[in-house]
């Protein structure tokens, strides 16, 4: 073959070989001698084979491998236990009944008083919980409320790599407002009428010179599904404000990996092939279960029945329809539950066993189950929900995947959460609602437009042992009274300060007030029990 005619990789590989004979043996050291990193060579006969091609992030997860992820998570969360498991655990953790938004005002930075900023933050909390609490006011479909669009959302961008949400202006009768929020699978947003890509047009984002978004490019419905009423349109949205700069097209992601990323992949794309496999073996262990669990038998005929060696089936059917050598009278052979069957003349039982169930399925499951677990960043015992070990190990489980997924919520909260709330308070103070001198201001609109987002607790094993290790942060000094009345019971603690003290005064008023407290050492102690291993 032609020099010219060779590819990239085979010339790169004659390179290499060439240079490998031209030098000394011991050079590059153990193995690979061409290079001196193992994991580089091109020679050793593991790595050989081993030759990916480098690509910018667009090529690296092109259209068509994008759309074959996507549809295969979807299918894997619908179908696959495990592969559902992963994705409603996540659900359920990082927003569960809906992440609470506290406004937390900078008073400081706006030179009020602290009375004041708890004035603006009731207000504030006021006006979010009439507009996320009702399906009409912040759902453009008038069907979920806004905690109910955050595992909507989630949920969405887990499976498809990433969910657009759209804030159209509708006016409703009866509602307080009119921003909207609209929540676009990742299938519709795609370049127009199956264009291909560009330098500046990537799977329907189009973006600046210094790869910012700037329009997003969404369909009237689903490219893969014919439309017979209508033919499909793409509508062109800006992502900023041409204006005003306010953001007009949000993109919650599963996961950023790449700067110049425009597209994200699913969550359960790096485990699709292992995920696939597992649910195919243990679907076949289960069947295989189901089948010895019946009485299984065969029937061996006789060489010299019906005068041959063959069997009866080999003969086909008689002028009547029935097999060959079989009585018509007779009723089909079949399988049943305590059957006895009337064999015929040269017919002989034969039991088979399938010996089911395997001993060794659990072991593997697990096996491969751990290393699933693994690369979702959720422990073992987290994704099969079975706490079978020590209170330490499964303790150290709960604590590593509350890692991943309070990372989830804070992405959840950059992406979402946060930018519809301050959309809303933009327009509470252009409709008047709200009134906060200076919010034209973009630094005192951040101010005013601070927030903390709390979500469900992650609770505790040994809810005792948790709240003592609380109260002893906050005597030590190294943890705060607000910071662990949101880590144990996801409330804020302000408000169960003041509610708390309603309570006192009302005890107090109702002459119910004990003379003392309890104390915390008239609890009894439990008995001091070695640790499990």
């Amino acid at each position: 073959m032609a020099w010219f005619n060779r590819t990239p990789e085979e010339k790169a590989l004659r390179a290499a070989l060439a240079l490998v004979q031209s030098r000394p043996k011991a050079q590059g050291g153990g193995g690979g001698s061409e290079t001196r990193w193992r994991g580089a060579s091109r020679v050793l006969r593991s790595m050989a084979s081993w030759i990916p091609f480098l690509g910018s992030p667009s090529k690296d997860l092109s259209t068509v491998e994008r759309k074959t992820l996507v549809a295969r998570s979807r299918d894997a969360m619908r179908n696959h236990l495990l592969g559902r498991a992963a994705v409603v655990r996540l659900r359920t953790n990082v927003v569960g009944t809906g992440l609470i938004c506290r406004p937390q005002v900078d008073f400081e930075a706006l030179g009020i008083s602290e009375e004041e900023g708890e004035r603006i933050n009731t207000l504030l909390e006021r006006e979010w919980g009439l507009y996320a609490e009702d399906p009409r006011e912040c759902d453009a479909e008038a069907s979920s409320t806004h905690y109910q669009l955050q595992g909507i959302a989630l949920i969405s961008a887990l499976t498809g790599g990433d969910v657009f949400v759209t804030t159209p202006d509708i006016e409703r009768q009866g509602t307080l407002f009119s921003t909207r929020l609209q929540l676009v699978e990742t299938d519709r947003v795609c370049n127009p009428n199956g264009a291909p890509d560009t330098d500046n047009l990537v799977e329907g984002v189009e973006f600046d010179d210094a790869g910012a978004p700037v329009y997003v490019h969404v369909c009237s419905g689903y490219p893969n599904e014919k439309r017979l009423s209508k033919p499909l349109t793409w509508e062109r949205l800006r992502v900023f404000g041409e204006a005003t700069g306010r953001r007009r097209v949000l993109q919650v992601w599963c996961d950023k990996e790449r700067p110049g990323q425009k597209r994200g992949a699913p969550y359960l794309a790096p485990v699709l092939e292992p995920l696939q496999k597992l649910e195919r073996y243990s679907s076949a262990e289960l069947m295989a279960a189901v089948i010895s669990a019946m009485f299984t038998v065969f029937l061996k005929k006789s060489d010299t029945f019906n005068g041959g060696t063959l069997p009866l089936t080999a003969f086909g059917n008689d002028d009547q329809g029935n097999p060959q050598g079989q009585s018509p009278d007779l009723p089909p052979v079949q399988l049943g539950e305590g059957a006895v069957v009337d064999l015929a003349p040269g017919e002989e039982p034969m039991v088979a066993n399938p010996a089911r169930p395997n001993a060794q399925f659990d072991p593997f499951f697990t096996a491969v189950a751990k290393e699933i677990g693994a690369a979702l960043e959720i422990p073992l015992d987290e994704l099969m929900l079975h706490y079978n070990s020590s209170y330490s190990a499964a303790r150290a489980a709960m604590l590593q995947a509350w890692r991943m997924y309070l990372t989830r919520r804070w992405w959840l909260v950059c992406d979402f959460c946060q930018p519809s709330y301050e959309l809303l308070i933009d327009e509470a103070v252009a409709r008047g609602r709200v009134r906060l001198p200076g919010y034209a201001d973009p630094a005192r609109r951040r101010a005013y437009t601070r927030t903390v987002w709390i979500g469900p607790a992650k609770g505790a094993i040994d809810e005792l042992k948790e709240a003592n290790a609380a109260g002893r942060r906050i005597e030590i000094g190294v943890s705060t009274e607000t910071i662990e009345a949101a880590a144990m019971t996801g409330e804020n603690w302000h408000q169960i300060y003041r509610q708390r003290r309603r309570e006192v005064m009302q005890r107090r008023a109702d002459g119910m007030e004990l003379d003392a407290a309890p104390a915390a050492a008239t609890v009894p102690a439990e008995p001091k029990q070695p640790e499990e291993e």
